[in-house]
C-alpha cells in the first residue's frame, strides 16, 4: 500500500542558512556583465562599438542600451565588433533582433568592423549580408 504524502512546508530564512552551513560547495556569486557598449553620435548615424562576451545573458543586459541608441540614431548604427572576444547564436539573434527593430523604424544596423571569429559566424550562418549598408544612389 503506497504511504500518505507528508505535508510540504516552504523553506524558511533558518533552513537556508543551516543548509548553506553545511554545504561544503562556495557560494554562488552573480557572475558580472562581461560586456561593454561604447555609443558616439556620428552624423546622422551612430557607431556602436560592443567590447567583450556577447551571450545569452549578455545580450538581455545590453538590449535596452542597443535599441535607446537606434533611436536616437537618425539613420541607423554602424557596429564595430573588433573587440567582441565572444559571440554564440544567442549573441547573434540579439543582433538580429536588432536589425529588425531598425527596419520597423526605416533604419540600417551595419556591421564595420569585425573580428576572425565573428567573420567566421556571419558566413556559417549566412547573415553577413544581413548588416552590409545599403547602396548610395
Amino acid at each position: 500500500m503506497p504511504e500518505p504524502a507528508r505535508c510540504a512546508s516552504p523553506f524558511t530564512q533558518q533552513d537556508t542558512e543551516r543548509a548553506l552551513a553545511r554545504s561544503t560547495a562556495p557560494p554562488v556569486v552573480p557572475e558580472p556583465c562581461l560586456l561593454a557598449l561604447e555609443v558616439t553620435a556620428d552624423g546622422d548615424r551612430t557607431r556602436v562599438t560592443i567590447r567583450g562576451d556577447l551571450d545569452l545573458d549578455t545580450g538581455r543586459r545590453i538590449e535596452p542600451g542597443l535599441h535607446a541608441a537606434l533611436g536616437h540614431s537618425t539613420r541607423g548604427l554602424d557596429l564595430h565588433l573588433h573587440a567582441l572576444h565572444f559571440c554564440d547564436c544567442a549573441g547573434l539573434t540579439t543582433l538580429l533582433r536588432l536589425r529588425s527593430r531598425a527596419q520597423h523604424l526605416n533604419k540600417t544596423v551595419t556591421i564595420r568592423t569585425s573580428n576572425s571569429a565573428i567573420n567566421q559566424l556571419l558566413e556559417l550562418t549566412g547573415t553577413r549580408a544581413l548588416f552590409v549598408a545599403p547602396e548610395k544612389h
